[in-house]
């Protein structure tokens, strides 16, 4: 580390996704960077921000830009010197949340696409809440970089948005693990190299393991972004 670096985090959207990413950063500290006591690892300030709901849809969305706008303030006075937000559906608001603070903000978008690049995909699928999707921030950061993405059907958006709710509910899903996994092999067969999991709480739905880098993961991949951020040279 070069400078005094703090990363805020506005998380609890939800807030198992959170707990999952701050484990992620733990242990990339170690393997990435060889941390080893308290000392070595990342300094960080977690928001965890009981928003309502509005992944499926916005009829919700101001009372939630107001309780981010100020948990955003929170962090740029606690001293962060960076802010991530931990939801991949929230970075519909991280314009908005941007003009409040001169603290950049470490982009979860940008990173997946920019893993993306770096693997050499042409053309991935999406999996993610009902909200996002209706966004188009994936689609068009992807195609800054001429990867096409092939969208999920209504009826697979619907199946994943059962799937987040039930994670975030701490439900088991015995009984949707079944859909979701045909609901992801359908989009693989659209000719995909990969399926982003464009929801942080997905990553936590099933075990990915045997799909290998067919799949990424937006809540590891946010979590390395911090770490090589805060061991890295940026300032």
């Amino acid at each position: 580390m070069k400078a005094h670096k703090k990363i805020g985090i506005l998380g609890g959207v939800g807030p198992q996704a959170t707990q999952f990413i701050y484990g992620k950063i733990i242990e990339l500290s170690q393997t990435k960077y060889g941390a080893k006591n308290n000392s070595d690892y990342p300094e960080i300030v977690i928001e965890s921000v009981p928003v309502p709901d509005f992944i499926s849809d916005t009829s919700q969305i101001d009372r939630a830009t107001n309780m981010l706008l100020t948990s955003t303030l929170s962090l740029t006075k606690a001293g962060a010197t960076r802010i991530c937000i931990a939801s991949n559906t929230v970075h519909i608001l991280q314009e908005k949340l941007q003009e409040t603070t001169g603290v950049a903000f470490i982009s979860m978008i940008e990173l997946v696409t920019d893993k993306c690049v770096k693997r050499g995909y042409k053309k991935v699928g999406l999996l993610g809440t009902p909200v996002l999707i209706q966004s188009g921030l994936y689609n068009a950061s992807l195609q800054r970089h001429g990867i096409e993405l092939a969208l999920p059907t209504d009826k697979e958006v619907e199946i994943a948005d059962n799937i987040i709710r039930d994670v975030l509910a701490g439900k088991n899903s015995s009984d949707k693990k079944q859909a979701y996994i045909e609901a992801m092999n359908s989009i693989f067969d659209r000719g995909v190299q990969a399926i982003i999991l464009g929801c942080t709480e997905l990553p936590l739905a099933i075990n990915y393991e045997a799909l290998g880098d067919r799949t990424i993961s937006s809540d590891e991949v946010l979590a390395e972004g911090i770490v090589d951020y805060y061991y890295g040279l940026e300032k």
